[in-house]
């Protein structure tokens, strides 16, 4: 399988400044020592973007923020007998964002053990 690794944006700049001269693709690409369409691609994403710098992230954003967690960590250390889906009613009742039982309990291992306060 091929390993793919990114480019970084100081390179993507220089190479996307060279070909703004008027250098060839290919004269870029032997001078860099990565593949044409390599830098096919990012002269392409500029033209169409306007910009060199790749976008960051990426995939389905969270249901639940850090202080989101921490109240599910908190109420699970209360010693409270509570299952994940009366938590997850409960946050759902305080952020008025839906938040199923399942997320809290990814939460809670993501968590570590939980220990009862004392």
């Amino acid at each position: 399988m091929a390993r793919r690794n990114h480019l970084d944006d100081f390179t993507r700049g220089r190479m996307i400044g060279k070909l703004e001269e008027g250098r060839t693709v290919t004269s870029v690409a032997a001078e860099f020592g990565i593949n044409k369409s390599v830098v096919s691609r990012a002269w392409k994403a500029f033209q169409t973007t306007g910009t060199a710098v790749r976008k960051v992230g990426g995939g389905r954003p969270r249901t639940t923020t850090a202080g989101d967690d921490r109240y599910i960590m908190l109420q699970a250390k209360r010693g409270r007998r509570q299952s994940a889906s009366v938590i997850a009613q409960q946050l759902t009742t305080a952020t008025g964002r839906q938040v199923l039982w399942f997320t809290v309990g990814r939460r809670l291992l993501k968590g570590g053990p939980i220990r009862p306060l004392s």
